[in-house]
């Protein structure tokens, strides 16, 4: 702030004339306005009388511009941020320029002064998810930084906004700090900033284990009273899919897990979250169109006894996870010899449960 008063100080000795130094022009503009003052009444001076038209507007104009380059009150110079005209950051790239297949939309400053450009895109990288202190970080292999808008060749660790980080907790399952080495993510929405570290949004996530297609025994979590529950963070993905119905609550789940889900809804009857289970994508043809016909389906298979549903065989059995390709893949229940229930993935790569699933 010192500077800045001081810089005042040099701009009033510039500007204050000795003596007062009209143009013909300027005495003109002087006698227009006490003319049309006369009407109006006398006004307060601002501008002390000795001090020129000019050298009143140099003035304001000096002023002005001292106070908005130091304390960055000029939101906008011809388009751009004041700060950013001569910035060291991202030197010679404008809005609307590409940037290893991203496109740069702004300039950012934060409330402490520092500077992020926002860049627009879609990559899929790989390299080690860092789960500590609450907070998940992603740490780009070598291959990976080469596809991020980067220019400086420096390594980065990518965070996530509060939803992502929650989402990206569920499908790792984590609870403590660890270390999940080879995972692939699909990122867009890339927030490149003056540190070390930057933010993405996480599209999607790439398990590794999606690539093995042997089965994966898994087993139900049953209470003292034989019934079905969910562990975390699978009942906070129940909760929120209830609440909700999106599909996008179901990113990164595993087809097990949604087998899961659906169980559950059998178990404590909630027929409309069972129903928003099932695979919805425009083509695929649906015995029960709506909700309605479904719930009347329910009630006519009602009588069935208890020990032939599929709640009750599964909860005794031995049960496998199959997946037959990338998007199709199956229960095995051992118990029953044959016996299958299958899921698929729609368009947005999420698993859902197939129309009638028992196979």
């Amino acid at each position: 702030m010192a500077d800045l008063n001081h810089e005042v100080k040099k701009a009033v000795n510039v500007a204050w004339t000795k003596e007062s130094v009209f143009t013909e022009q300027e005495k003109q503009i002087v006698r227009n306005r006490i003319g049309s003052s006369a009407d109006k009444g006398r006004k307060k001076d601002y501008v002390p009388k000795l001090l020129s038209a000019a050298a009143a507007v140099g003035f304001v104009l000096l002023i002005g511009g001292i106070a908005g380059v130091q304390s960055d009150v000029f939101p906008e110079q011809n388009g751009q941020e004041t700060a950013v005209a001569d910035r060291s950051f991202y030197p010679g790239l404008a809005e609307g320029a590409m940037l290893n297949n991203w496109k740069l939309s702004n300039f950012e400053k934060d409330s402490h002064g520092s500077l992020s450009a926002v860049f627009t895109g879609k990559a899929e990288i790989t390299g080690t998810l860092d789960f500590k202190n609450d907070f998940i970080y992603f740490l780009p292999d070598h291959n990976s930084l080469k596809l991020l808008p980067l220019i400086d060749g420096k390594n980065v660790k990518i965070a996530f906004n509060e939803a992502d980080q929650e989402k990206l907790k569920k499908v790792f399952g984590v609870k403590m700090p660890i270390k999940e080495e080879n995972v692939s993510l699909i990122i867009s929405g890339y927030r490149a900033a003056e540190g070390t570290v930057h933010q993405a949004d996480a599209v999607e996530v790439i398990m590794p284990q999606e690539l093995q297609l042997g089965p994966l025994p898994f087993q139900l979590l049953l209470n003292n009273d034989k019934k079905l529950v969910l562990p975390e963070p699978l009942n906070h993905v129940y909760k929120e899919f209830s609440l909700r119905g999106t599909d996008e609550t179901l990113k990164g789940l595993r087809p097990s897990e949604v087998f899961q889900l659906y169980l559950f809804a059998e178990e404590i009857e909630d027929f409309y979250t069972q129903y928003a289970l099932f695979n919805h994508e425009p083509g695929i043809e649906k015995p029960f169109p709506t909700l309605n016909d479904y719930l009347n389906a329910i009630s006519e298979s009602a009588s069935i006894p208890e020990e032939q549903t599929l709640l009750h065989r599964v909860k005794n059995a031995s049960l496998e996870e199959v997946t037959l390709d990338d998007s199709s893949a199956y229960i095995s229940i051992s118990e029953e010899a044959g016996l299958g229930f299958g899921l698929s993935k729609n368009s947005e790569g999420i698993w859902k449960v197939n129309w009638m699933p028992i196979q």
